[in-house]
């Protein structure tokens, strides 16, 4: 059976490769009932950039013709579940773009990219047919936040979380397109004794076409927000005053003489 992708509108170049449409393709073959392009036998599959509403509405409104026509739209809906804002940390679920991520073992966990194509990070542009480096990046930050949330923070614990990244290191060894790809969260090393203050570091790996494509490495705490919340009213509070001081001079300063005049307060007071 062949396989048609759909994919968003902003991935139109990918979309011209054989056995790709967008979704506003299929929605225009939907509204005319005209499916010359999709070859009978044929299945529809999800790819990236699309929303769940969308494909439901095609789903919905074309599955009796498209069955006439010998082709199979259930697979358009069989996707993951979409991790919730508070997993992410986000105000817009469209800015959440990885599935409810599934425990595989003790400190290994997994998620399916979902992008959509009106998040944040493809509000601009979107170059080629690839999926930008920015987006993994962010799809890799999302699973550190969403992991930690759901089996290390759990739902018993009332207090807010702060997540503070320490380090970030990101290596691409091939392209990611806008198919199916999986996320693999491992927790490398953690420190979890403290529920107040919880170190992890943690590796992210992006697979799609049986191959690692990009990989992402964090290390980040997770504080108790009051806790955080102080710091960080003392850092804010520690710049203002150091940039109310009056100038020795109107010339630009040297980068090492301003190093010096910093204050050791303040220099102490960024390492969390």
């Amino acid at each position: 059976m062949k396989t048609i992708f759909v994919v968003g509108n902003k991935f139109r170049d990918f979309a011209r490769n054989e056995g790709v449409v967008t979704i506003g393709e299929l929605a225009e073959m939907v509204r005319t009932s005209n499916f010359e392009r999709l070859a009978p036998g044929s299945r529809l599959v999800a790819g990236q950039g699309v929303r769940e509403a969308d494909l439901q509405t095609i789903h919905d409104q074309a599955r009796h013709a498209l069955k006439a026509q010998g082709i199979d739209v259930q697979p358009i809906l069989r996707r993951g579940v979409r991790a919730s804002r508070l997993q992410t940390h986000k105000h817009r679920i469209e800015n959440a773009i990885i599935s409810h991520p599934a425990q595989v073992t003790e400190d290994c966990f997994e998620a399916a990219l979902l992008l959509d194509e009106r998040s944040e990070l493809m509000a601009d542009h979107q170059t080629g047919q690839h999926i930008q480096g920015m987006i993994l990046i962010e799809a890799a930050r999302q699973m550190f936040l969403a992991v930690t949330e759901e089996y290390f923070i759990g739902q018993a614990v009332h207090d807010r979380y702060y997540f503070v990244i320490h380090g970030a290191n990101v290596k691409y060894t091939g392209f990611v397109f806008p198919l199916a790809a999986t996320l693999r969260y491992e927790v490398v090393s953690k420190e979890t004794g403290n529920p107040a203050r919880m170190r992890f570091e943690t590796l992210v790996s992006v697979l799609q076409g049986g191959a690692c494509v990009t990989q992402v490495e964090f290390t980040f705490t997770a504080f108790h927000a009051s806790k955080i919340e102080a710091k960080e009213q003392q850092q804010a509070l520690a710049l203002l005053q150091f940039e109310r001081q009056p100038q020795e001079s109107e010339a630009p300063q040297p980068v090492e003489a301003v190093s010096s005049a910093t204050p050791h307060a303040v220099l102490q007071l960024v390492t969390v």
